[in-house]
């Protein structure tokens, strides 16, 4: 499976036009769309992620075919996701700490916001 980044999106595209659009190309397992907006709350910056099961000549195809694109208002900017700092955080604390330490550490610190718990992590 793939996570591909999709930027350059208009306002107005939904989960189910992203799905239907990049289904033509592979399995699209889920889609998620994020808007940012100003402090009116007028959106400014719209863009998305597609998790999608697809070989690697059909991601060629995709991006050879949909990226710089104009589609529905907006010109598709597609790249591979990169990792979320969440993710890697995870995969780091899994690699260095045990299972059961890391439990003892959560339950003692879950009093505090997921900043400072974060930060803790990487400190130790």
């Amino acid at each position: 499976m793939r996570r591909l980044y999709v930027g350059g999106l208009s306002h107005t595209v939904t989960q189910k036009d992203l799905k239907d659009r990049f289904g033509k190309f592979g399995d699209v397992e889920d889609v998620e769309l994020r808007t940012r907006k100003d402090e009116d709350g007028v959106p400014y910056k719209t863009f998305g992620y597609v998790n999608i099961n697809i070989s690697d000549a059909d991601l060629k195809k995709c991006l050879t075919v949909l990226n710089k694109s104009k589609w529905k208002g907006g010109t598709l900017q597609i790249e591979t996701a990169k990792e979320s700092f969440l993710n890697r955080l995870c995969e780091k604390t899994k690699k260095s700490h045990h299972p059961l330490r890391m439990t003892k550490i959560v339950k003692k610190r879950k009093n505090k916001n997921w900043k400072s718990l974060i930060i803790y992590f990487i400190n130790i």
